[in-house]
């Protein structure tokens, strides 16, 4: 569970939001993403793989990746691996969060919209962020998400890549 700052709410982020879709085609924008991409790729040639190999991405982006699940359980997508440039924004292990801990309900709806469409059309998919979190710190970063699958065809995980060159920066106006 989030720990829960004084006299603020529970949840860690909130609105407002800036989520911005980007073609696939523009990953070469982002090299550390592209490389990334590139190792998934032979991995989903025959259904989509269980996991990603660290020793298959570039050294960059190690610090980057998160690995995401669905859980019936809390019938919700929940951290099972976060990424070092999120535990250390955050100060602690984001490992074990469900997504209905960190969002408020009205965004929860929207990634959960977002996530499961991303999921449906099984293809990697990038896009910009930007949001505020309880504190008013702004957080904006590119993200790669890559489908991932406990059975090689339930799409029921994914790895999720922030670029690191961009964590951090604002989009602008």
């Amino acid at each position: 569970m989030w720990p829960k700052p004084e006299n603020e709410d529970s949840n860690f982020f909130r609105l407002p939001s800036v989520h911005i879709p980007m073609p696939i085609g523009k990953i070469n924008d982002y090299p550390v993403l592209a490389a990334c991409l590139e190792a998934w790729r032979p991995t989903a040639a025959n259904g989509f793989p269980q996991s990603i190999d660290p020793l298959d991405m570039p050294p960059a982006a190690i610090k980057a990746i998160s690995l995401v699940e669905w859980s019936d359980e809390h019938g919700d997508w929940v951290l099972r691996l976060s990424s070092t440039l999120i535990d250390e924004s955050h100060g602690r292990s984001m490992r074990g969060t469900t997504f209905s801990e960190a969002f408020v309900p009205e965004d929860l709806a929207k990634v959960h919209a977002r996530l499961n469409e991303i999921m449906q059309r099984g293809e990697p998919d990038l896009g910009q962020h930007e949001f505020y979190d309880t504190r008013d710190r702004v957080w904006s970063f590119v993200r790669l998400i890559l489908p991932l699958s406990s059975d090689g065809v339930k799409r029921d995980r994914y790895c999720l890549i922030y670029d690191p060159e961009t964590f951090g920066r604002r989009i602008g106006t």
